[in-house]
């Protein structure tokens, strides 16, 4: 028998956030410690999660001193990860199951877990405020919530067997305006929310019945290129300035 999962608004023992920072990065050498305008991707991660003022504990989760000093004054919890959890290959849900299993005096069976991701600069606190007010909203009825940005273009895919590009949702005979077209939604990685026994049961960040925290897009950006960098910092200026 499938074990029922229970809703985000019955995680009401704690509301933990999890940020993950490796050192190591391909693209780009030290990502996480690379800067948006004099401030550090985990740096601003960190911020933007004190500054919510949601969390009885930030756990910074990393495998390095450099990193590790960033999150100084801010994260409650400073985690060295395992060198398994440290490789390129190592999965995001294998982390946070260690996590979980290093702090069992914080995650109880009834928190509230954020996985943050620092990669995600235009990320805000009041994001993590109203994602957090719908969760406490008593017609909120998802199990798991992910953030994402409507996507309203026609997509088309390449199909082997026809050696043709085909649409994928639309029809080109009877083409819609953009507005009018079938909502998608992108997953931008900014943030997942979930409940800690949830996550127990399934060993997956996303699972039961799900929900969207709709973000603008120019605010999704996630750090993975060099241009990315590039790109973040002009857009600050275009948000901020």
């Amino acid at each position: 028998m499938n074990k029922v999962l229970s809703q985000l608004k019955d995680f009401n023992d704690s509301v933990v956030a999890i940020i993950p920072a490796r050192i190591g990065s391909k693209r780009i050498p030290k990502k996480n410690l690379q800067l948006i305008k004099n401030k550090s991707l985990i740096k601003r991660s960190l911020s933007t999660a004190y500054n919510s003022s949601i969390f009885d504990h930030i756990v910074l989760s990393c495998d390095s001193n450099e990193i590790a000093e960033q999150g100084k004054g801010i994260a409650s919890e400073i985690h060295m990860r395992n060198k398994i959890n440290a490789i390129d290959t190592a999965s995001t849900e294998s982390l946070i199951e260690e996590v979980i299993k290093f702090y069992p005096n914080i995650f109880k069976n009834n928190t509230l877990i954020y996985l943050l991701q620092c990669t995600s600069p235009f990320l805000e606190s009041i994001d993590l405020i109203k994602s957090y007010e719908e969760i406490n909203n008593k017609n909120m009825k998802y199990e798991s919530i992910f953030s994402g940005y409507l996507f309203n273009k026609f997509v088309w895919q390449f199909n082997v067997n026809e050696q043709s590009y085909m649409s994928v949702n639309y029809n080109p005979q009877k083409r819609p305006r953009s507005q009018d077209s079938e909502k998608f939604y992108i997953e931008n990685g900014a943030f997942y929310i979930f409940g800690k026994s949830n996550f127990d049961h399934t060993k997956c960040r996303l699972h039961g019945k799900i929900g969207i925290y709709e973000m603008e897009e120019i605010k999704s950006v996630d750090i993975d290129e060099p241009f990315d960098l590039k790109l973040s910092n002009h857009i600050y200026d275009l948000l901020y300035k």
